[in-house]
C-alpha cells in the first residue's frame, strides 16, 4: 500500500509519499494565507505528480504537525514528537536525541526504540525559534539565512543576553550603534539561541549522537553555534524539513503491516 505523511507546520506544509519502505516522493509547500486543508490539498497533489501516481492509489494518510486537525482527510493524526522520532531512527538508526526546530518551537527528543521516551519543549514565545531569527535579522537588513552564512565569517565574540526577541531586537541596534560588525552581530545571535535550546538537550538525557531537523536546521550558523555549545558535531539529513513527515508516513505504513498480518491471520483460522 502507498502511505502519506502530512506535517503541517506555521509555515510550510511538507507531504512524503511512500512505498515499501521507499521514499517515493516529497514536496515542500508555502503555508501562505490559505485554509490548511486547501495548502494541504496543493502540497499532495504535487508529491503525487513527482511520484507518478494517482491519488486513488494513496491508501493510508497520517498527519502531524501544528495544522494536523484541520486535515480531514487524513485517516490518523500522530504526534510531532512520535513522528520525528519515527523520521530520525529510519534515517540515522544510531541517533539518540533530536532537535526539531521550526518557525514557532523547538522540540528536543531523546530516542529509544525509535520512540521518544523524553521530551522538552519550547512554543511559548519567539525565543528558540525560527520566528526569533527572523525578528531579530530586521535590524541588519538581511535575511536568516544570509544570516548564518554572515555569522561564519565572525572572529570576535559579542554577547546578546535578552531572550525576548523584542529585547534582543532593542540590543542588536545597539550594537549596530556601537560599530559592531555585522558579521559579529550575527554569530552573536546564534550564540544566545543555542545558549538557550542547550539545557533542553540535557534536561532529555543526551548521551551519544546528536541530528538537527526542521528549517532552521538548514541554517549553517545554527548548526555551527548549536555544536560548539553541545561540544559534539551535529548530523543535518539531506533534507530535514520533511523528517516529520515522514515519520508520519512510517507510522502509517506500521500500522498498514499489523492489519495486513492481522488479516493473514484471520483468514488462516
Amino acid at each position: 500500500m502507498i502511505i502519506t505523511g502530512i506535517d503541517a507546520g506555521t509555515e510550510n506544509m511538507k507531504v512524503v509519499i511512500l512505498a515499501d519502505d521507499r521514499i517515493l516522493s516529497h514536496s515542500v509547500f508555502p503555508q501562505g494565507r490559505g485554509p490548511t486543508v486547501f495548502v494541504a490539498e496543493r502540497a499532495l497533489s504535487e508529491a503525487i505528480e513527482k511520484a507518478g501516481i494517482t491519488l486513488g492509489e494513496i491508501g493510508y494518510v497520517v498527519a502531524t504537525g501544528v495544522g494536523s486537525e484541520h486535515i480531514p482527510f487524513a485517516h490518523q493524526r500522530a504526534t510531532e514528537s512520535s513522528c520525528d522520532a519515527r523520521g530520525v531512527s529510519w534515517l540515522l538508526p544510531s541517533a539518540d536525541t533530536l532537535i526539531d526546530m521550526g518557525a514557532d518551537k523547538c522540540l528536543v527528543v531523546k530516542l529509544q526504540n525509535r520512540k521518544p521516551v523524553n521530551i522538552a519543549r519550547s512554543d511559548r514565545c519567539a525565543s528558540g525559534t525560527g520566528r526569533f531569527l527572523k525578528i531579530v535579522a530586521q535590524p541588519l537588513g538581511i535575511e536568516v539565512e544570509e544570516m548564518g552564512r554572515l555569522s561564519l565569517q565572525s572572529h570576535e565574540d559579542v554577547d546578546i543576553s535578552n531572550t525576548c526577541a523584542v529585547f534582543a531586537e532593542s540590543e542588536i541596534i545597539s550594537l549596530i550603534h556601537f560599530r559592531h560588525r555585522p558579521q559579529d552581530i550575527a554569530k552573536a545571535v546564534f550564540k544566545g539561541l543555542a545558549r538557550r535550546i542547550y539545557p533542553m538537550i540535557i534536561k532529555v538525557g543526551f548521551e551519544k549522537e546528536l541530528i538537527m531537523i526542521g528549517g532552521i536546521a538548514k541554517n549553517v550558523g545554527m548548526v555551527k553555534a548549536m555544536e560548539e555549545q553541545a561540544g559534539c558535531h551535529i548530523l543535518v539529513p539531506e533534507e530535514p524539513m520533511i523528517v516529520g513527515a515522514l515519520g508520519a508516513a512510517l507510522i502509517g505504513a506500521e500500522r498498514d503491516k499489523v492489519h495486513s498480518e492481522d488479516q493473514s491471520e484471520a483468514r488462516a483460522r
